[in-house]
């Protein structure tokens, strides 16, 4: 299998690459082998706060910027990339802004070093030429906990954390870099698993 040929229809989006960052195999069985496991509590309840936002009736008080979701489709070196944006300004493309609900603590630096932020940079300057300098960007943490029957709820009392975070070009150009590291070593990683089956 050619990887560049199979995300022609299933473009690499951040979950693939952090997938295959946390564990190559799991990555293999979920994108390639098509076997999905079932949501975890933690998925479900994130889920249902992006939708509460994406639906203007957000279960807690984030800021709202502009469009919820808002989708990015660009090929970087001959890569399809994909990405959906928790909210975006789509009139300046200078505002960006990302949710995460959980119970592992986010901090200013965890917000620094995500790459999805930076993914969604890089896609904003190959579409619209605009630099991640010029691009105000913020990460907000509303803290989780689990209930003790397998289903998760907002901690008490609800806090909304927020981290502004900015990247550079040189971020978004090594960031580049790891995409192609990715995409080479995920070729690897199928034509090794090709070979042991045959």
């Amino acid at each position: 299998m050619n990887i560049k040929e199979f995300l022609q229809t299933r473009p690499l989006s951040w979950s693939a690459i952090s997938s295959w960052e946390y564990d190559p195999e799991q990555w293999y069985k979920r994108y390639i082998l098509n076997e999905k496991e079932p949501d975890s509590a933690a998925m479900l309840f994130g889920k249902e706060l992006a939708n509460s936002i994406e639906n203007d009736k957000p279960l807690v008080p984030v800021t709202i910027i502009g469009k919820a979701e808002h989708q990015f489709k660009v090929v970087f070196n001959g890569i399809p990339l994909v990405g959906f944006v928790d909210n975006f300004c789509v009139e300046t493309f200078r505002k960006l802004g990302e949710y995460k609900s959980g119970v592992k603590a986010w901090d200013q630096e965890r917000a620094d070093d995500h790459g999805q932020i930076t993914m969604y940079l890089m896609m904003n300057y190959i579409t619209n030429k605009v630099p991640p300098e010029e691009v105000e960007c913020f990460l907000e943490w509303v803290p989780t906990e689990e209930t003790g029957d397998f289903k998760v709820k907002f901690k008490e009392p609800v806090e909304v954390h927020k981290f502004h975070t900015k990247r550079t070009m040189t971020d978004i150009i090594r960031f580049g870099a790891r995409i192609n590291a990715t995409v080479e070593a995920m070729q690897k990683y199928v034509d090794q698993k090709e070979k042991t089956k045959n």
